[in-house]
């Protein structure tokens, strides 16, 4: 697994399984532990620091997970991320990442009916970055 360079970029908390840092305005960049497993405890709460850093800013954003640093997913985590975004907030969800694991990971998280936000596949961070702009400029801010 490829390390993430993180420099510039603003630590703001950490989870049980996942560093978070600011990038810029617009962005909320996930970085889980390599090799961490994602279950429903976990998701949770991930959601409720992804949820609790927009809201205290009291602005929008994309959050983006650098989905190739873990190993699993369970269906119950998957069903947080479904519906626990706070959509008054969050804009959408990027996955990054390519390995073989990861494209599997996420084609199961991206097989979910309905999300609350939007969720994509992204091949790098700037592919992430382009989206977020994209978003931002269709008007997904927060009010």
């Amino acid at each position: 697994m490829k390390d993430i360079d993180t420099t510039g970029w603003d630590p703001v908390g950490r989870t049980a399984n996942s560093e978070y840092f600011a990038v810029g305005e617009d962005i909320l960049a996930a970085v889980p532990d390599k090799g961490s497993a994602d279950t429903e405890p976990t998701a949770r709460e991930n959601c409720a620091f992804q949820n609790g850093f927009f809201e205290k800013r009291g602005r929008g954003g994309l959050v983006v997970v650098f989905f190739d640093r873990m190993t699993s997913q369970d269906k119950g985590a998957r069903r947080v991320y479904q519906s626990e975004p706070d959509p008054n907030f969050f804009w959408g969800t990027a996955l990054v990442g390519g390995s073989m694991l990861g494209r599997a990971m996420a084609s199961f998280f991206l097989g979910l009916a309905k999300p609350r936000v939007p969720i994509k596949m992204c091949a790098s961070f700037a592919d992430a970055q382009a989206w977020a702009r994209e978003l931002r400029d269709k008007g997904r801010k927060s009010t």
